[in-house]
Formats: structure tokens, sequence, C-alpha cells
């Protein structure tokens, strides 16, 4: 039988092994020793992460302990990798969302957007997806699978009890959805899931290539807006085929919970006021300092939404956001996005990266659009063993120095890769929302399984061919002139 804990303590010591092997055996010659020891604290981290021989946020912190030991880097260079304007940004968004959830702004969002619902399995889903996803692309995955998930218990139990209708009509396709939909929204902005800016942050500190809030959205909103409806069609329609009886479940439910949170406080008010300003100001930042001499980035952005609701008052002795409410914020999170990068700069500085570029010329004459394809399929179903932020942290620098030796742009391979990370629909130890609609009890391995195998390799050609065109054609990137700026 499987057994996490013995899978964890393997996993531990065979790290370790593999670490001091690296250590005592010759690099090749075409290898620095730097770049060799980089090597094998980077198959160290990538067993630990996927074994989860410790926390995988701990294994985040294993670069700041060993490139100083093995004179790779000093204390002060990598430690300034755990707090990279992008990690920064990040912390901003976590502290907006924080206070969103911590006012129920994210529940009446959510309670708003459902009311559109239709009444059959099908457009209740089509809501359910909608909204997490929405949701999503602000809030952590985890989050948005966690507040949508009583809901849809509850309309689960309405529509179970009703007669005519059979709770396994909707039972196991909802829960999927809400799970696939928080990764799918994730997708869209650069805040939306840690690969996102784990990529940005590897690109910006290694390279100096910056993709900005909106850059993204430009490409990540359109594969969003693409990918779900056609996961809702494939699970409503194929994987499992719903009943076309329709159910007052959703508008019980939706009537118990606005009953429930009343009226819009002056809180949720403020908290709505102060996103929406900051998500304005992240769209048109390029406006702005062109058009008013100003320098401002994403980071400052998101640093002063979160700023204003530590000041703006709300009630007496009382702010928009409190320090207890922002201290509940995934701090893990920002340890593994900073190891990362640490670890794709460590790649970048030994030679390691170009050294494993030097492996892509037997790939000269292969077709591009199928090695992207390859690659997006191995992320994908790496992603379903491993986190995929931990995928991405090992493999980015790897497929970036690939692409520059068979004279390809980077951004062909690295940002199809990074998206594909968050397609993994498998497996409950593939993504967090997964984990959390596996831990209702309601749903087997089997059951997500069966439904994720289909989407991955739905995904795995959407993505692929939706990303090469976004690129390609409308935004014009080339795919066989690589920017100065990679080989500078």
């Amino acid at each position: 039988m499987f057994n996490r804990e013995i899978v964890s303590l393997y996993g531990l010591f065979t790290g370790i092994i593999i670490l001091i092997l690296f250590i005592f055996i010759s690099p090749p010659n075409d290898l620095s020793h730097a770049g060799w020891i980089t090597a094998g604290i980077a198959i160290l981290m990538t067993i630990w992460w996927v074994t989860e021989a410790v926390p995988i946020y701990v294994t985040g912190l294993i670069p700041i302990v060993l490139f100083p030991l093995f004179n790779i880097f000093d204390i002060q260079d990598i430690s300034s990798s755990y707090a990279h304007p992008l990690v920064l940004l990040f912390l901003g968004g976590f502290i907006i969302a924080s206070a969103m959830e911590s006012c129920g702004l994210h529940k009446r969002i959510a309670i708003n957007i459902l009311s559109f619902s239709g009444t059959s399995p099908a457009m209740i889903i089509a809501g359910f997806m909608i909204t997490t996803a929405l949701i999503s692309m602000w809030v952590s995955n985890t989050a948005s699978t966690i507040m949508m998930l009583p809901i849809a218990t509850s309309v689960i139990a309405i529509f179970s009890s009703q007669k005519q209708s059979n709770e396994n009509d909707l039972t196991i396709p909802l829960l999927l959805a809400i799970a696939y939909s928080a990764s799918i929204g994730g997708i869209a902005t650069l805040i939306g899931t840690p690969t996102n800016v784990m990529l940005a942050s590897i690109l910006s500190d290694n390279y100096n290539y910056n993709i900005g809030f909106f850059d993204w959205f430009k490409i990540g909103f359109p594969i969003t807006l693409i990918l779900l409806p056609v996961v809702w069609f494939f699970l409503t329609n194929i994987i499992f085929k719903l009943s076309k009886n329709k159910s007052n479940a959703l508008q019980v439910t939706l009537s118990d919970l606005k009953k429930d949170i009343g009226k819009s406080s002056f809180a949720e008010k403020i908290v709505a006021i102060v996103f929406l300003l900051t998500a304005l100001l992240w769209i048109l930042r390029r406006f702005i300092n062109n058009n008013f001499d100003l320098n401002i980035n994403d980071t400052s952005i998101g640093l002063f939404g979160a700023l204003l609701l530590f000041i703006i008052p709300i009630k007496k002795n009382k702010r928009a956001c409190s320090w207890e409410t922002a201290s509940k914020i995934p701090w893990g999170v920002l340890l593994l996005v900073g190891g990362g990068i640490a670890l794709s700069k460590a790649f970048n500085i030994t030679g390691l990266a170009n050294w494993i570029a030097s492996f892509s010329s037997f790939f000269d004459g292969y077709n591009i659009f199928l090695l992207i394809i390859i690659f997006v399929t191995l992320i994908i179903f790496l992603t379903e063993l491993n986190s995929n932020t931990a995928t991405i942290a090992t493999f980015a620098p790897i497929l970036i120095a690939f692409s520059i030796g068979i004279n390809v742009n980077p951004l062909f391979f690295a940002i199809p890769c990074t998206i594909a990370a968050s397609c993994a629909f498998m497996l409950p130890v593939a993504t967090p929302p997964n984990a959390v609609i596996f831990g209702s009890g309601k749903i087997s391995i089997k059951n997500m399984a069966k439904a994720g195998v289909i989407l991955n390799i739905i995904s795995i050609f959407l993505v692929t061919i939706v990303s090469y065109l976004l690129l390609k054609y409308f935004f014009s990137y080339e795919i066989y002139s690589i920017p100065k700026i990679f080989i500078n």
C-alpha cells in the first residue's frame, strides 16, 4: 500500500546521497565545479519537492543555506532572490486577497455572479466555473476552492433531496469543475498563481526581460477564456452526461446565503474600491508612465493597494486590513518562489544552463511546434506528481537555455509550459484545488483520473496552439528571432 511517510523518508535520504555524490565526483570537463554542485542541489530540491521529504516551502530555503556554503553565491546575493520585486508583488496581492476574504467581499461577489446561473445541472456548473475562475484571478486558487466548496455542497444537498433528481447527476462533475476552474482562472493574471510570478521573476532576474501585469493578462486571459468553456463542455456532455432536469437547488442556496450575509458593509465597500483601483492601475500602468512622466511598476502598485488597506479606517480603532488578517496569507509560497528564483540564478551564473543548452544541438531540425507539444506534455504530467511552482522553478531555466541553444525565442517554450503547469487535472496531489476537492470525501481518485486524463490531453493541444498563435500572430514575436536581451 502507498505510504506517504515512507516515500518522504526515502526521498529525504536519496536527495542527500545524490548531493554527496555530486560533491565528491569530478564534474565533466566542460562544466564548472560550481555548475556541477548547482546540478546536485537542483536534483536534491527536485527529489524533496516530488516526495515531500520536508514541506515544499521549506525546500525553497535550501539555496540560501547551500549556495553560500559551497561559495556559489554570498549570502547577500542569494537572499535578494527572496525579496525579488515580483515576490513583493505577490505579497501585495496576497494582502489584498486576505482583506477580501476577511470582510466577506469574495463571498458576496460569488453569490452575485452565481445569481445569473441557470437551473439545469450543466448551467449550475457553468455558473460555479465562471465564478470560481473570476475569483481565482485575484485570490489564491486554494482559497477560491475552499470558499466555493460549502456553497456547492449545499446545492448538492438540496438537489439530491428533490425526488426527481439524482445526486450523482451533479456531485462529481460540480466538485471537479470547481477545482479545475480555480486552476484555469489563475492562468489569467500574473498574480493568479505562483507559477506565473515564478517565470516572470526568472526572466526579469536572469535576463532583464520584464513581463508586466498587463503583458501577462493579454496572453493568460484569452487562454482562460477558451479553456474554461472547453472544460465545461467535456465535463457536462462527454465525460459526465448530465440530465436536462431543472432544479431550484442553486436559487434556494443563494437565497439563504443572501439572508446570512445581509447588506454590504462599509469594510466591503472600501476593500472593493481599493481592489478596483489597484487592478485599474495595473492595467493602465504604461499609459500613466508614458503620459505623466512617472515610473511606477506592478510591484509598487500592489504594495500601494495593500498599504491603503492598512491606512483606511472602517470604524473606531479598526482599519480595512489588520496585521492579524495579513498574517494569515500563505507566506510559505513566497519562500517557494524565492527559492525557485535563487535556483534559476545559479543555473545562469554557474554556466549550468549553457551546459544543458549544449545538448540541444541534438534537436536541430526538429519541428518546433512538435517540440513545444512534447515539453508541454512533460510539464503537465510532471505536475501531476509535483508542485507546479516547483516544476517551473526547476525546468524554466532549462527550457530557456534549450531554446536559445536551438536559436528559438525562449518565450515560445517558457510561456506555454508555465501555463501548462496549471493544467494538471488527474491527481489530488497535482494542485491544491484538486487536494481540497478530494478532501471533501465525495470524489475518488478514479473519478478525478477519469476526467483529468482527458482534460490533460485537451489542455496539451489547446495551450500549445493558443499560446503559439498569440505569441506569433497577435504579439508579433518571431519564433526564430531571439531577443538580444537573452543572448547579451
